[in-house]
Formats: C-alpha cells, sequence, structure tokens
C-alpha cells in the first residue's frame, strides 16, 4: 500500500475557484476533471488552468491525479501530452475497454517522459472502468502495463450503457462491482467504488461505502466536498478496531514463536490470514496519523 485513496474527490478543471477551495479538502486524493465537466469550446483553456495548477500549487499529502478526455476524443492526446509535463501522481483515463487502449496510453506518456527528460513510468495510470466491455476486459485491462496503480468503477456511465438503473441499495451492481475488485487483487493494485450521485442524502452514501469496504475496495470516489468525511470515516479503522488488530498480531507472533500454526483471541481462531488483515489495519491506521 503505497497511499491511503479513502476518498477521491472530483473537481471541476474548469473551475479555478473550486480548484483553489480543493486544497483545503480532507480528501486523500483529488481526480481534477478535464472530461464530464468542462465543455468541449472551454477544453484548452480548462486544460491550460489545470497545469498551471499543478505546477503552483502545495498539494501537501493529496495524491493529484487528473481524468483526461479519452484517446478516443480530439481532446485526448494534448491533454495527455500536457499533464504528463505538468507531473501529476496518476492519469485517470475514462471509458477503458480493453488493454490495448492503456497500453497505447502509456506508449505516449513514455515518449513524453522521453522529451522532457522525465522518469520514466513516474506518473502513474488508473482506468475508469465504466462501460460493458470495460467489465468483460477487466482481467486484461488490470495487467495491461505496470504504470497501474488502480482500477476506478464509473457507474453512471456503465448503467446508461446496460440501460438499467442505480437503486440506493444498489444490488444491481454487485457483479461489476465484485468483477473489479477481484482483478485489482490479482494485479495487486488499489479498487476504488464509483461516487454516490445524491449529494445529500448522507446515509445512502455511508451505506455504499460499507458495502464497498465489505467487498474489499481500497476507497470510494466523491462528488461533493460534503461527502468525504463520511468515506473517510468509514474506509478508517476505528480506535478499537486498531487496539483488536495490535492484539490479534501480538497473540498470533506468540503462537508462532512456540511453534504453533493457529491460536485463540477471546475465543476466536487466530491463524496466518488474520495476521495479515490486521496487520493492513495498522498500516491504514499508521498512514491516516492515527498512530
Amino acid at each position: 500500500m503505497d497511499r491511503l485513496r479513502r476518498a477521491m474527490l472530483y473537481i471541476p478543471g474548469g473551475n479555478e475557484k473550486m480548484l483553489g477551495k480543493s486544497l483545503g479538502v480532507q480528501a486523500d486524493s483529488l481526480i481534477i476533471d478535464l472530461e464530464d465537466s468542462v465543455a468541449p469550446q472551454v477544453k484548452k483553456d480548462a486544460r491550460e488552468l489545470v497545469k498551471k495548477f499543478i505546477r503552483e500549487s502545495n498539494f501537501g499529502e493529496k495524491e493529484v491525479t487528473v481524468r483526461v478526455n479519452s484517446l478516443k476524443t480530439e481532446f485526448g492526446r494534448e491533454d495527455i501530452q500536457a499533464m504528463v509535463q505538468a507531473q501529476p501522481h496518476t492519469l485517470i483515463i475514462p471509458k477503458v475497454d480493453r488493454g490495448e487502449d492503456l497500453k497505447e496510453v502509456d506508449r505516449l506518456m513514455t515518449q513524453v517522459e522521453k522529451d522532457q527528460g522525465y522518469p520514466e513510468g513516474g506518473v502513474k495510470i488508473m482506468p475508469l472502468i465504466e462501460t460493458p466491455w470495460g467489465i468483460i476486459n477487466i482481467t486484461e485491462i488490470a495487467m495491461s502495463t505496470s504504470r497501474l496503480s488502480g482500477l476506478l468503477f464509473g457507474a453512471g456511465d456503465f448503467t446508461k450503457e446496460t440501460r438499467g438503473k442505480i437503486s440506493r441499495e444498489r444490488p444491481e451492481l454487485y457483479y461489476p462491482l465484485m468483477k473489479i475488485v477481484i482483478a485489482a487483487r490479482a494485479a495487486n493494485i488499489d479498487a476504488i467504488d464509483t461516487p454516490y450521485f445524491d449529494v445529500k442524502d448522507s446515509e445512502g452514501c455511508e451505506i455504499n461505502a460499507r458495502q464497498a469496504k465489505w467487498m474489499g475496495y481500497d476507497g470510494k470516489s466523491a462528488i461533493h466536498p460534503s461527502q468525504v468525511d463520511v468515506i473517510n470515516k468509514v474506509f478508517t479503522p476505528t480506535a478499537e478496531e486498531v487496539e483488536y488488530a495490535k492484539k490479534v498480531i501480538e497473540v498470533y507472533q506468540k503462537a508462532e514463536a512456540e511453534g504453533k500454526g493457529a491460536t485463540q483471541l477471546n475465543g476466536q481462531l487466530i491463524e496466518h490470514v488474520h495476521a495479515t488483515i490486521s496487520k493492513r489495519i495498522i498500516k491504514i491506521a499508521e498512514k491516516a496519523r492515527m498512530l
């Protein structure tokens, strides 16, 4: 786990005021958007604004990501070239259908890095999975390039493509959600859940975030700053969970030193798998500055 990605907040790339305000939001990652939130006639202006913003701003420990336009559009190639020059941490690539889509992006990024004298592979890639083909080819996508740092689900466009509807409890999305997290785990990269689209329903946002956490997701994207605290709370271990994780590690290490493969804690079986889970909880707590 290189970094926390509990809440990843979308910010319209063409809105200078909102870009500035985003620096004070407690999201682990910012997704600066050049795609859906920017009208075609101002995309070039937004690209230059975002490039300047990234170069001149102090983001602290925040991950800086940019959702560029797809290479299938007239804006995608110049977006990627400009953003690699700006050197954010990650590029979000929308509407990825197959592994070759990302290999093409990787080749373009590598060329820009060579031209600029930047270290190769410094800017990572996170594909936005939001089409039926993206789900069908999810394993191929997850294994396509060493630049990948995670998979991000986009339920809005996915549901448009499937002609379905998203309910509050969203059982209709369990299949693509699990396909994504399984592929992410196989590739040893992060899995990030789709935004919750009703910004006034914080309870619904929390319900969806807990679903994602139970499925194994590392975090959830957000479309409004008010959702960030809700998401952070779900994906941050409680003090009680941290203390229990410490005890699990302690009793397992003791059992291991005695040549035992398993032990008990408060009547519960403790094996290697439980110690591994507990170590991850401790690592999250450390990165969240709980310890």
